[in-house]
């Protein structure tokens, strides 16, 4: 279902009768949408009629899982023709008995809140309904006076538990919208008298690259609350809309640990998280190549000094709903992969985040990169994230993906950079820039003049199709770039062949 107040009455009635949600991303079509289905276990899904196409693509596969296809269509009954419309006018508006969820508690399954799917088919993360919104409400110092402006998907954690909790625990206003839209966004946040919106990944990014407007300091705005603003936009973001406090956090759809960042412009600009409170995290060594944590001569994690990326572990705790680790529905492989165990003393438990970070000598921790996409090239450990950061400064640039690709008869993974460029790009100048504010090693090989940046359902860059297209002109339909000497010259056919022959210098 999209973002409307259906989908929050769905949510609350299926809790209500002792069960549980499935949320399913509104994007996914063909496998990933029956994968998701199929990990859900359930026997009933309600459809918005909005999306009955991508459903109807897959019709005999849903129906051989045993589903009930139910539809809503708002004001009007649905119009799909395989799903039973729901008719609200003949249903009884007479409270439900509490023996349906008498034996509900606070450990029980509240809902199923799939991962993006950036490195494959989306995992169902179990959420209990001992959600930590409570914390936000006197972190973020939020009130009932407070109208949160959501435009994130309410299927994902971030609008629906970091929004729509929280505005429940508080008694704060929503301001629902159906969709994020660079053309809507500051209109609705003004007529609305929004004091708090939500932001994640690249959301920030698409604001600044909007047309500058007379009207971008004119709102009630307090804060901006959400993850995934780069340090590269961080003050641009607050400088240019005028918004004081940026209410960076970190956390994960399956994580047990949580970071923030309450910050006025002071110290820790760009920070994901400060020390503050002791939450039972810690950043281990991490080998880039194996994507193992290193032991000591014990057997035991070793934990990263100040300033020394590593994974983020955060500690697993049983007795405490908070920190209990739920795992993936259906999914036992993937649950024992992310538990580390007798990490730091016998006994202990730890997730794995997934999160290659760092912490200074003050305090804040600042993220580094997804394991997996960190690579090394020239025996040397090239971050993503950083890459990307530098490059996106250039004036030129409207957006970088940076990954690693696999290039015959060399060592590790070479940097390639899809970019989305202005008209006035110059390519001369633009290695001129990367070559002097990167490492040579860090320098992309490789260019791909893309003319969009792919994006999950929760505005993250997807890199799996890219870093499997490679760099071979023969599978990469946009145009190419190589870095010869100190520019970035056409890529075809004919200098493939010299790269994989071993012929070109790189």
């Amino acid at each position: 279902m999209l973002n409307r107040p259906e989908f929050l009455f769905c949510w609350l009635g299926i809790n209500k009768i002792g069960a549980t949600g499935a949320f399913i991303n509104t994007n996914l079509t063909g496998k990933p949408l029956t994968h998701s289905l199929k990990t859900a276990s359930s026997s009933m899904l309600i459809l918005d009629s909005d999306l009955a196409q991508p459903i109807a693509d897959v019709l005999d596969d849903v129906l051989q899982m045993g589903y009930s296809i139910y539809s809503y269509a708002g004001d009007q009954l649905s119009g799909v023709d395989f799903a039973t419309p729901i008719d609200l006018t003949r249903t009884s508006d007479a409270d439900l008995p509490k023996t349906l969820r008498k034996n509900t508690t606070a450990n029980d399954i509240a809902m199923l809140i799939y991962t993006s799917g950036t490195t494959g088919l989306p995992k169902a993360g179990r959420f209990s309904h001992s959600l930590a919104a409570h914390f936000w409400e006197s972190f973020y110092y939020f009130s009932n006076q407070d109208r949160l402006y959501i435009a994130l998907p309410l299927f994902h954690s971030a609008g629906a538990v970091l929004g729509m909790c929280v505005a429940w625990v508080t008694g704060a206003t929503v301001i629902l919208a159906r969709k994020f839209s660079t053309k809507t966004f500051w209109d609705e946040c003004r007529a609305n008298k929004v004091t708090v919106i939500q932001y994640i990944g690249e959301i920030c990014r698409y604001l600044l690259n909007a047309p500058p407007s007379p009207l971008d300091k004119t709102h009630t705005i307090r804060m901006a609350h959400g993850n995934g603003m780069r340090p590269d936009v961080w003050n641009r973001f607050r400088d240019r809309f005028g918004i004081p406090i940026i209410g960076e956090w970190y956390a994960s759809t399956e994580g047990t640990g949580i970071l923030t960042n309450y910050n006025k412009g002071e110290n820790g600009v760009g920070a994901i998280g400060y020390r503050g409170v002791d939450w039972g995290l810690k950043i281990a060594k991490f080998d880039i190549e194996t994507e193992e944590l290193i032991r000591d001569k014990n057997g035991r994690c070793i934990e990263c000094s100040s300033d020394e990326p590593g994974e983020l572990l955060t500690i697993i705790d049983s007795s405490d709903p908070t920190r209990s680790f739920q795992g993936y529905h259906q999914n036992s492989s993937a649950n024992s992969k992310k538990v580390v165990k007798d990490a730091f003393k016998v006994g202990d438990s730890y997730f794995r985040t997934g999160d290659i970070l760092r912490r200074d000598k003050d305090g804040y921790f600042y993220f580094g990169d997804r394991v997996g996409d960190t690579f090394r090239w020239k025996s040397e450990n090239v971050s993503t994230a950083e890459v990307s950061e530098v490059l996106s400064t250039y004036p030129d640039c409207i957006e970088v993906n940076v990954y690693g690709v696999q290039i015959p008869g060399h060592d590790g993974r070479a940097g390639m950079a899809a970019i989305v460029a202005k008209e006035t790009m110059d390519w001369d100048k633009f290695a001129k820039f990367a070559l002097k504010n990167l490492p040579r090693y860090s320098v992309p090989i490789f260019i791909r003049k893309a003319p969009e940046i792919e994006i999950t359902g929760t505005f993250k860059q997807s890199k799996v199709d890219l870093v499997k297209e490679g760099m071979d002109p023969s599978k990469i339909k946009d145009d190419m770039l190589w870095l010869e000497g100190k520019s970035y010259k056409p890529f075809k056919a004919a200098e493939y062949t010299r790269v994989v022959s071993g012929k070109a210098k790189l």
